[in-house]
């Protein structure tokens, strides 16, 4: 048990389970933690998978229109899952100085925040959504893009607003029931892709509305929770969904940095997807941004144990107990490695059968070679790529999430830079996939020691006076 001044942690950690995960012990709390948000991770990128499976056997302009558009969608999953990264370290935070009021009014902005994103979001992305898929590349393809593109855009609301909500369960260490809104969303995807894609023979449209009926339903379970449920911490009422300049700044702090790091990534994607058409055609890109939906699979772990880094580094830094916040984060390092390590063992035996899975057709089979360089180079750099989610959740939980956004935008770049000299040089997808492996490697590099650096630096400035627990 945890005791501070008159006990007021020690009340406080009984108010729910999820306080208690969050105010225990910081191991324990990041893998309690880490497994609901790890199972709902893998579900998601299951769910995008499946989308790439269902409509490859409509052709290869199909799969590349998914691929063309995946950018500009991920954008909006990014600025989702970005904002709600900063909701989740605040409530966090806020539990850990003791200030449930503070926990309701951080959710209450988190909510305002998405309402004005969409707003501005919606209407810009529907009225460049033509030019920006033609400079991508679209070409002959623009009728799939768009048919896919547009259902995307006019739900950008529920999209950011499935992220925003998903971060303030993990927040208040309700990480099961983050869990459960999107394994359920990845449900209702996974049932209705067929039935709109074949069944009522609406093509790419079909996947596109799938994806969207799938965040709404994620957003209808969290809304009832915090409406109806009376076990969860956060409560919300009208006078938090108002703006205030304190909380939002302190959700911003956060959310924004990471909105922008998880955005700029996404930005620079179309920039390499444009490499790999013009070394390997439009079929190619297919096939390149599949095999990334793959290899997010095994980046699970990492991205699981990182989400659950930041909900119990933020408590733990509003208390100021910087030494189980770097036990933490040492723990979470190592067992992101280790168990990439094993699941990039699995890829690299599983290359070959998985490349045949998507270059069945005889149009794509030109492809197959490439496709399992592609797959082997990824289990070599993914275990060293863990360091970016670890790296970045700890200067989130620091609020210093503007360092991670830097870092991430230095490796974009240098990613980008490199792509262009294999283009330019070789012209052959595969040396597209050696500069890879070995961007992403030093960046991971990078981001882990940056990471580690400020931690130190931190400490050093802020770590006299912090609570300890109790033997």
């Amino acid at each position: 048990m945890i005791h501070i001044g008159a006990g007021r942690l020690s009340v406080m950690a009984e108010e729910t389970a999820g306080t208690r995960t969050l105010l225990g012990n910081q191991r324990k709390g990041v893998v309690a933690l880490a497994i609901p948000i790890g199972v709902a991770v893998l579900f998601q990128q299951l769910n995008n998978i499946v989308d790439s499976v269902w409509v490859s056997a409509l052709g290869g302009d199909a799969l590349a229109a998914l691929g063309l558009v995946y950018p500009i969608y991920s954008i909006l999953i990014g600025i989702g899952n970005g904002l709600g990264i900063g909701v989740s370290a605040s409530i966090a935070r806020s539990i850990g100085r003791g200030s449930r009021a503070d926990a309701n009014g951080s959710a209450g902005q988190g909510l305002f925040i998405a309402v004005v994103v969409s707003i501005v979001l919606t209407p810009m992305l529907l009225l460049t959504a033509v030019p920006s898929l033609e400079i991508m590349g679209a070409g002959s393809m623009i009728g799939d893009c768009l048919d896919y593109a547009y259902p995307i855009y006019i739900s950008a609301f529920f999209i950011v607003l499935s992220g925003i909500m998903s971060g303030m369960l993990r927040g208040e260490g309700a990480a099961k029931r983050s869990m459960a809104i999107q394994v359920v969303g990845a449900i209702v995807n996974i049932v209705l892709d067929p039935i709109l894609i074949y069944g009522l023979d609406m093509g790419v449209a079909g996947a596109a509305w799938a994806t969207v009926a799938a965040f709404a339903v994620s957003c209808a379970m969290a809304a009832y929770w915090y409406l109806y449920d009376k076990e969860m911490y956060v409560r919300i009422s009208r006078k938090d969904l108002r703006y205030d300049r304190r909380l939002s700044r302190d959700v911003l702090s956060v959310g924004a940095p990471e909105a922008l790091e998880l955005s700029v990534m996404y930005f620079f994607n179309i920039y390499l997807n444009l490499m790999v058409i013009r070394c390997g055609g439009t079929d190619a890109v297919g096939i390149y941004s599949t095999g990334w939906r793959v290899a997010y699979i095994i980046l699970v772990v990492a991205q699981a144990m990182g989400g659950a880094l930041v909900a119990v580094c933020s408590a733990e830094y509003g208390m100021k107990r910087f030494d189980m916040i770097e036990d933490a984060f040492k723990y979470t390092v190592v067992s992101s490695i280790l168990w990439s390590i094993g699941l990039s063992v699995v890829m690299a035996l599983l290359a070959e059968p998985m490349a045949d899975i998507f270059t069945h057709s005889e149009g794509m089979a030109y492809l197959h070679d490439d496709t399992v360089l592609m797959f082997r180079l990824f289990s070599l750099c993914l275990p060293v790529m863990t360091m970016v989610y670890t790296g970045s959740s700890l200067l989130q939980a620091l609020n210093r999430a503007m360092g991670g956004t830097i870092n991430s935008t230095a490796r974009n770049i240098m990613l980008c830079v490199a792509f262009y000299s294999a283009a330019m040089t070789f012209g052959t997808v595969s040396s597209l996939f050696w500069v890879m492996c070995i961007c992403e490697i030093v960046g991971g590099i990078m981001m882990g020691l940056h990471a580690y650096i400020v931690l130190r630096r931190v400490v050093a400035r802020e770590g006299k006076g912090g609570v300890t627990p109790s033997p």
